[in-house]
């Protein structure tokens, strides 16, 4: 009896949907595939998963009783095959970072200025991700560091603080006060805060929310997006609403309609850093954002 990665792949698909066509939509493969996929498992190993009728198809106490462990075996070729691309990146010293792309734009040329300085043999990689994918890119190997805010706890990486952002209104310059002064967000109960969905990253989404009420404003939301940048601009162009964003990149959208102020009093949002030890071309990447970090630090210090 020989038992294959793809015949389990579908028993757990078929588990999941207990529907061929969805299983096989979720596979990517036709329906016929997952007929004989699933029909080769069970001559294999001589017990019937599924019962199949013209009500539907449910799972038998055998199948009941196989889904858990076909699963952990899928999950740990998975691991395996994520732990052996980790390895050949070691080999290359090559280190991959995923963050949002506001982060990578901003941190990628700070680190690859210091890289040219230090002649380190590293070869960087930046993988844009949304917020709340960043653990699991490096807890799944697709990437070795991962920086974000308000960074989940992560399954098999180490997550450490790395800094802090100030927070900034972008606002239209219809809707912001004179002379670029310190913003009340109590003034703008009328004016939607956009945001993205709330699943994509529920603590920063929670912690911008805290951050508005403790300034005496419960937001309207005007959901929809994870950037400020593209189509949704419209809406701040047009001071239909307002959003908070970290200095640098609020830096990067404003100008023409819209202007980035203070929050009054300000704002702060955790950076987080995670990684998996054990990668020695990591440790030195690791190294120069925190050089990095230190170096803001004392800029802001210096600047106030």
């Amino acid at each position: 009896m020989k038992v294959t990665l793809a015949q389990l792949q579908v028993f757990v698909a078929l588990s999941d949907t207990l529907h061929f066509t969805r299983a096989a939509e979720a596979l990517s493969v036709s329906q016929p595939t997952i007929s004989k996929e699933i029909k080769a498992l069970e001559r294999g190993l001589g017990i019937q998963l599924l019962n199949r009728s013209s009500g539907g198809t449910t799972l038998t106490p055998a199948g009941r009783s196989l889904q858990g462990h076909a699963r952990a075996v899928i999950t740990q070729v998975t691991e395996f095959e994520a732990s052996a691309e980790v390895v050949k990146r070691h080999a290359r010293r090559e280190v991959r970072i995923a963050a949002s792309p506001s982060i990578v734009n901003r941190l990628l040329p700070e680190t690859l200025r210091k890289f040219d300085d230090r002649d380190l043999g590293i070869t960087l990689v930046a993988i844009e991700v949304e917020t709340g994918e960043v653990v699991a890119a490096v807890d799944s190997g697709r990437a070795d560091i991962g920086v974000g805010h308000h960074l989940t706890r992560p399954r098999r990486a180490t997550k450490r603080r790395l800094g802090e952002d100030e927070l900034q209104v972008v606002i239209s310059r219809s809707l912001a006060p004179k002379g670029g002064t310190p913003l009340d967000l109590g003034g703008l109960t009328q004016v939607p805060l956009l945001m993205w969905p709330r699943e994509r990253s529920p603590a920063y989404h929670d912690a911008i929310i805290e951050i508005c009420r403790a300034r005496g404003l419960d937001p309207l939301l005007l959901t929809g997006t994870t950037r400020i940048s593209g189509s949704w601009s419209f809406f701040l162009d047009d001071a239909r609403a307002f959003a908070l964003a970290p200095r640098d990149f609020a830096a990067q959208e404003t100008g023409g309609h819209l202007t980035a102020l203070s929050l009054n009093p300000p704002g702060f949002v955790p950076l987080d850093v995670v990684w998996i030890p054990g990668n020695p071309a990591a440790d030195e990447v690791l190294a120069i954002l925190w050089d990095i970090t230190d170096d803001r630090r004392s800029d802001h210090a210096a600047a106030t």
